[in-house]
């Protein structure tokens, strides 16, 4: 009896050794739990950090200039590859004072729509993106203009979760032009004697950099040869000096001078062929050369249209004058009344003379996963 009495009075007692043990369970068991929240904290915010970074994308894109601004990031390399790595940030707007308003160049520039020069996935991810994960994007612009415009770069399939989504209403800068027509011709017609029966001339479309670099004018409207693209563009030349008074009109050169102070001009060099990262000309359509090379024929219907790329040159000396002069030749029909030809300096100013850069609305859209 004594014997049972003292097994079951020892039965009810824990050792220290299962106490020390349980203890250090619950312990570590406490320690485990509580680490617990910081990792699903982490797994939990990966939306919230997608979302972040698809704004901070948008933002560089939208109200940032980019990098380098002097020269404008957009211009380095224009046509090759060679000064791509110089650029720090992809930002599109014209200026930091023009937030929302993007430039045209460096829309075309970033969308891969110049010629032989093309952003790859890694240089998105390094100059516009940012950050040390590997992250997939699309982005997009939509113009709404009369075509409806669309450009898009990245992935086309975005995930429908664990991603984030910016939408950006803006406007696109588009560049100017100077449509040189017969309503405009009329101060720009010299006059010869009707005994002549054939001559030459030059007519020059003046681009006056004091003129267009004006910081009073808002850079959302300001023509600008440092960073954006002049055209030109010549219509309905025949009907505009009567074209039953002349037998054949033919285009014969176009040539760059630099104006002096006194009023005269040089030939700036080196500017040569036709095609190159300074301008490009074409007559109905067809590239032709600057010098050399036969006539072009002029007719009712003939357009020739000439693209000055950015920087133009000179146009850091803003005080410095820039002539593009176009040369024609003239036969004559007849000797019964004094001929007409083109001859003058044609003004690529803030008036009339030229449309001035148009504001398009646009859609930007930039998802990242």
């Amino acid at each position: 009896m004594d014997a049972i009495r003292h097994i079951t009075d020892e039965d009810g007692i824990l050792s220290i050794d299962f106490l020390a043990g349980f203890t250090v369970f619950i312990l570590a068991l406490i320690m485990v739990i509580s680490l617990v929240p910081g990792f699903l904290a982490g797994i939990q915010s990966e939306n919230i950090d997608y979302d972040a970074v698809a704004y901070r994308t948008s933002v560089i894109l939208v109200e940032d200039p980019g990098a380098p601004q002097n020269p404008s990031w957009n211009l380095m390399g224009a046509y090759d590859m060679e000064h791509k790595d110089d650029i720090q940030r992809l930002g599109l707007t014209v200026s930091k004072d023009t937030p929302n308003i993007l430039s045209r160049e460096k829309v075309d520039k970033f969308f891969n729509r110049t010629p032989d020069f093309t952003f790859t996935a890694e240089d998105y991810r390094e100059k516009v993106i940012f950050g040390d994960f590997t992250y997939l994007y699309n982005i997009s612009l939509r113009l709404e203009t009369e075509s409806e415009s669309y450009y898009a770069v990245g992935g086309d399939e975005v995930p429908t979760f664990q991603y984030g989504y910016m939408r950006r209403l803006v406007k696109v800068k588009e560049p100017s032009v100077a449509e040189i027509n017969s309503t405009r011709l009329g101060p720009y017609t010299g006059v010869i004697d009707k005994n002549i029966t054939s001559t030459s001339a030059d007519f020059a479309v003046q681009i006056p950099y004091d003129v267009l670099i004006n910081r009073s004018v808002n850079p959302a409207y300001r023509i600008d040869p440092q960073s954006e693209q002049l055209m030109i563009n010549l219509t309905g030349l025949w009907s505009h000096l009567n074209g039953t008074d002349i037998e054949s009109m033919n285009f014969t050169r176009m040539g760059l001078y630099k104006q002096l102070d006194d009023g005269s001009t040089i030939l700036i060099p080196g500017l040569y062929p036709w095609a190159n990262d300074t301008y490009s000309l074409k007559v109905n359509g067809t590239a032709v050369p600057a010098t050399g090379g036969s006539p072009e024929s002029v007719s009712n219907s003939s357009v020739i249209t000439m693209v000055l790329y950015p920087p133009l040159p000179f146009s850091n000396e803003i005080t410095s004058v820039l002539n593009v002069n176009f040369n024609f030749s003239y036969v004559y029909a007849n000797n019964i009344t004094d001929h007409n030809y083109l001859t003058g300096a044609y003004q690529y100013d803030y008036t009339t003379n030229v449309t001035q850069p148009e504001l398009v609305d646009a859609v930007m859209e930039v998802a990242i996963w």
